[in-house]
């Protein structure tokens, strides 16, 4: 018998300043999520997905472009550009993304806690293809954003 995991941590590095890695991740996250039945309610209605800044903010699976209407999937619990930022999504778990410069890189470490709160299956999913998929995406688009804004402060090193 396996234990469920409570936990599930995953990292990377972007030759980003912390700063651009964060507004990456929260500010181009419609470019960089894959939006499919995997990772959203509704990815046929679904028309983008973003980060509404600030603590008491939202990560929102969006329907309406116009109005912004949609699926909340988080509520923003801490919100430090270029540290950290922390959400609690709809099941009541805790995701932490850290920005931690160094060497001209930034890691990123993504943490996604209380999964024991989940069905045995379901903290399982979680913790071998959740983020272990999600981030890497994140990294590839980091390192080649296909018509990304201009203005990221790439590292030099």
């Amino acid at each position: 018998m396996t234990s469920q995991p409570m936990s599930v941590r995953v990292s990377v590095e972007v030759s980003l300043e912390p700063q651009a890695a964060f507004d990456v991740f929260t500010g181009e996250i419609d470019a960089w999520y894959r939006k499919n039945e995997r990772t959203l309610a509704d990815p046929g209605r679904a028309a983008a997905i973003r980060f509404e800044p600030g603590v008491g903010g939202r990560l929102l699976e969006v329907y309406d472009l116009q109005q912004g209407g949609g699926r909340e999937m988080g509520r923003i619990t801490a919100w430090e550009p270029g540290r950290r930022l922390v959400f609690v999504d709809q099941m009541g778990t805790e995701v932490e993304v850290r920005f931690d410069g160094a060497d001209g890189q930034t890691r990123v470490t993504l943490e996604h806690r209380g999964l024991e709160r989940l069905r045995p299956e379901e903290a399982e999913r979680n913790a071998r293809h959740g983020w272990a998929l999600l981030l890497p995406w994140y990294r590839r688009h980091a390192r080649n954003p296909q018509g990304a804004p201009g203005d990221r402060t790439r590292s030099t090193a």
